[in-house]
């Protein structure tokens, strides 16, 4: 080999035999030049990874969103066609569950805001309330509603000694509401053709069965072993028409407050 440094001939070895300079390894002058061009490639990649990584993180969101639409689809059409299938559900449906809960909790707040700004139109200008006190806060109140009578439902599976948790009532509770959902719909739709008494009382009867019928078909479904299930459904069907009480009450106040406020008849 030739030194690097006087350019004699020399033999292998750590230092030149001719001016004694420091011989290069040859085993580090075999391996260095892979090192140095395999780093480049290692950050390159891992530059890659987190590229696709983050282009991926908006495809998995989609992805579920997607997935999350489907099994709603599946899961309040085949209620729709036979709302017994109910019984079935359980916490791989609670999901859907929820939807169905919310999207009847936002209909009857879009009902409660249409009639509280008619009636604000037609008491010859009357006070305008605003889109929290008219939408948001009882769309708040009737998914509370709700979940307080899927609560009290799973309350009174425990007492009757059933297997059941909370996830798998709240499935089963929110797949029980699909055909009073549909029915709420039927009676606002009467109500938008001028048909308010028919459409009222149909507009009880859905709000009603999702506080007494749901809970009655769930404790039903299966044999109790603890406490009488009449005794436990009673107690239900009470405190979830105090429930109910307290916030229609609410909602009133609500109302008169408005109009005390702006005065009657537009501030005469």
């Amino acid at each position: 080999m030739h030194c690097p440094t006087c350019g004699q001939q020399t033999e292998e070895g750590k230092f030149c035999t001719s001016c004694g300079a420091q011989l290069p390894n040859e085993e580090y002058a075999a391996t260095a030049d892979p090192t140095v061009n395999t780093v480049p490639q290692v950050h390159q990649s891992t530059n890659q990874q987190e590229q696709t990584g983050s282009a991926q993180q908006p495809n998995e969101v989609v992805e579920k969103l997607k997935s999350a639409g489907s099994n709603f689809g599946h899961f309040f059409v085949t209620l729709l066609k036979n709302p017994s299938e109910a019984k079935k559900a359980n916490g791989n449906d609670l999901i859907s569950a929820s939807i169905t809960i919310v999207i009847f909790s936002l209909l009857i707040a879009f009902g409660y805001h249409l009639s509280l700004n008619s009636m604000s139109t037609g008491f010859f200008g009357g006070p305008s309330f605003s889109f929290f006190d008219s939408f948001i806060l009882p769309f708040i109140e009737f998914i509370i509603m709700f979940l307080i009578a899927a609560a009290l439902t799973f309350g009174g599976v425990k007492i009757t000694g059933q297997a059941l948790s909370f996830t798998d009532v709240l499935a089963k509770y929110g797949g029980y509401l699909t055909p009073f959902l549909v029915l709420y719909v039927i009676g606002f739709l009467l109500a938008l053709v001028g048909l308010s008494s028919f459409s009222g009382l149909i507009i009880l009867v859905s709000v009603l069965g999702t506080l007494l019928i749901a809970p009655t078909l769930i404790l039903l479904e299966q044999p109790a072993n603890g406490f009488d299930r009449v005794y436990t459904l009673i107690g239900i069907y009470i405190v979830s028409l105090l429930v109910l009480g307290f916030f229609i009450q609410s909602f009133i106040q609500n109302i008169l407050s408005n109009f005390m406020g702006g005065g009657l008849f537009g501030g005469f």
